[in-house]
């Protein structure tokens, strides 16, 4: 189950619950939007909105394996970064109208994901022990 927890100070703490279906796999928000991604994923990435707690929609990823467990959110570039662990890339989602998606390879194993300040994706691969710092369309930047 996910639970959505209300941590206003003035207001005591609300718990709202999303639904058993299949085990999250990463969460991350923007404005009022909270991202899920399910695994397997089903190549779906379920939109929340968060004041309700009620689902939106869901955004088609095509070729998002089974396993992802990193979402982020550049609330700079408007796109929805997900690790795909079984393919060992990142897919890059845009939150227009378009929704367009584009991948890019990463180090074995991607897990956790992040933004900089920079607006640049930060992709940690669980075997490798690697951090890698991509820029938002996939350049590789540097190895760490």
């Amino acid at each position: 189950m996910l639970y959505f927890v209300d941590t206003t100070p003035s207001q005591p703490a609300v718990t709202h619950v999303i639904p058993r279906r299949k085990p999250v796999g990463g969460v991350t928000s923007l404005g009022d939007d909270v991202f899920v991604v399910r695994c397997p994923s089903s190549q779906q990435i379920e939109v929340y909105d968060a004041p309700n707690c009620t689902l939106q929609r869901s955004l088609a990823v095509p070729g998002l394996g089974s396993w992802t467990y990193g979402l982020a959110v550049c609330p700079v570039n408007n796109c929805l970064y997900a690790s795909d662990w079984g393919n060992s890339s990142v897919h890059r989602v845009e939150l227009s109208r378009s929704n367009a998606v584009m991948k890019w390879s990463v180090a074995r194993d991607p897990v956790g994901l992040t933004v900089n300040r920079a607006q640049n994706l930060l992709v940690v691969s669980r075997d490798l022990s690697k951090l890698q710092e991509f820029t938002t369309r996939g350049t590789l930047l540097q190895n760490i």
